[in-house]
């Protein structure tokens, strides 16, 4: 809500939804990486099949909208975690699930700041940390919410969201495994990041109701 004061008393000059700035986050992210894929490919930077995505923020002029864009992601990330533990009746959980989102937030900030050109290190390190743990609190927000959608009937969002929830985490355990073998299945690698990546908005635009 938007509030100001006058007199001593509290006015509300609007409202805006929680799902709102869920999926802003989700989409706001997407299309930063679609314009930096794009730019790169454009000007020759990348080749057009699956390039990584780190691979597209290292040469101007996609960097900038790349730094930019995640960074603002994540910050409505950030919003959304706290938004969410507001919202959430089990205070344990709401806590778990701030503390994720924030950590998660702010490495996700740093592979927007530090591109792998600059130190690899630290850009594929907060990338990692911010995969893992955005993973483990949509696990959290997801799995340990109520099924039910009240009269015995079953919120189908729910399951999805779980199956979501599954994929994403079945792809990050494989794209780790793959990450160490040999180079010449960097294709697969490619694929499960991607898998990955969709999983990651699947359940960030299903994530509205809890």
């Amino acid at each position: 809500r938007l509030l100001f004061t006058e007199s001593g008393k509290m006015k509300i000059l609007g409202k805006l939804p929680v799902r709102v700035v869920v999926h802003a986050s989700a989409l706001e992210m997407v299309f930063t990486i679609l314009l930096c894929y794009g730019l790169a490919v454009g000007y020759g930077h990348v080749k057009a099949w699956l390039p990584m995505i780190s691979d597209c923020a290292v040469l101007a002029p996609e960097k900038y909208p790349f730094r930019l864009g995640f960074v603002v992601g994540a910050v409505l990330i950030a919003v959304q975690a706290v938004v969410i533990s507001y919202a959430d009746g089990s205070p344990t959980r709401s806590k778990v699930s701030l503390a994720l989102g924030a950590v998660s937030a702010f490495c996700l900030a740093v592979v927007g700041v530090v591109n792998e050109d600059e130190c690899n290190p630290v850009h594929s390190g907060a990338a990692v940390i911010f995969f893992v743990l955005y993973e483990v609190n949509m696990v959290v927000l997801t799995w340990y919410s109520p099924l039910g959608g009240g009269e015995g009937r079953i919120r189908w969002s729910h399951v999805l969201r779980q199956l979501c929830a599954i994929i994403a985490g079945v792809a990050l355990v494989a794209f780790i495994v793959m990450s160490i073998l040999p180079a010449s299945l960097s294709c697969m690698h490619i694929i499960l990041y991607t898998c990955t990546c969709i999983a990651r908005c699947c359940i960030a635009m299903l994530s509205h109701r809890f």
